[in-house]
C-alpha cells in the first residue's frame, strides 16, 4: 500500500534547517531596524535644520533652533527678535547630538549660519543603544547655511 506525506525524520530536519536560518537572520533584522530608526531620526534632524533655514529666508528674519530642551528633549524653533515659538520638534530618542552643550543654531534672514566663531558647525549623531555603529553620521552646516550629511565612524 502506498502512503503519502512526510516522515517524522523529514519534518524534524526541515524544522532544524528553518531554526538555523531564523537564528542567522534575527541579529541582522534587529540591526536593520535600529539602522532604520536612526536614519529616520537623522532625517528628521536634518529636516529641522532645513525648516529653520527656510523660515528664516521666507520671513526675512533671524531664526533660532534651540535644543535639546532639558525638560523633555524637544527642540524649539524661535523667532529671534521676540522669542516667539514658531514650532516645536519632538526629541531625538535613539540619537544623541554632540557637542552636548549645543543649545542654539541661528540662521539669518538670508539663510546663512550665524556663528560666533565664524566657522562651520559640525554635529555628530550617534546611536545611543550601541557603543559603536556603522550608521553614526556627521551633520555639517556651512556658513552659507547649506546642510550636508556624512557617514561617520565609531569614535
Amino acid at each position: 500500500m502506498s502512503q503519502r506525506g512526510f516522515t517524522l525524520i523529514e519534518l524534524m530536519v526541515t524544522l532544524v534547517v528553518l531554526a538555523v536560518l531564523i537564528g542567522l537572520a534575527a541579529p541582522n533584522l534587529s540591526q536593520m531596524l535600529r539602522e532604520n530608526q536612526a536614519a529616520a531620526e537623522l532625517d528628521a534632524f536634518s529636516g529641522m535644520l532645513n525648516y529653520a533655514r527656510r523660515e528664516a529666508v521666507q520671513g526675512a528674519q533671524t531664526i533660532r533652533l534651540k535644543g535639546p530642551l532639558a525638560v523633555d528633549g524637544s527642540w524649539q524653533l524661535l523667532r529671534e527678535r521676540d522669542s516667539l515659538e514658531l514650532r516645536r520638534f519632538p526629541p531625538l530618542n535613539s540619537l544623541a547630538v554632540t557637542p552636548a552643550g549645543l543649545q542654539n543654531i541661528l540662521f539669518d534672514s538670508q539663510g546663512r549660519l550665524v556663528s560666533a566663531a565664524r566657522m562651520a558647525l559640525t554635529l555628530t549623531a550617534k546611536d545611543t543603544s550601541l557603543r559603536c555603529a556603522a550608521f553614526n553620521r556627521s551633520v555639517s552646516i556651512e556658513l552659507s547655511g547649506s546642510i550636508s550629511l556624512q557617514r561617520g565612524s565609531c569614535k
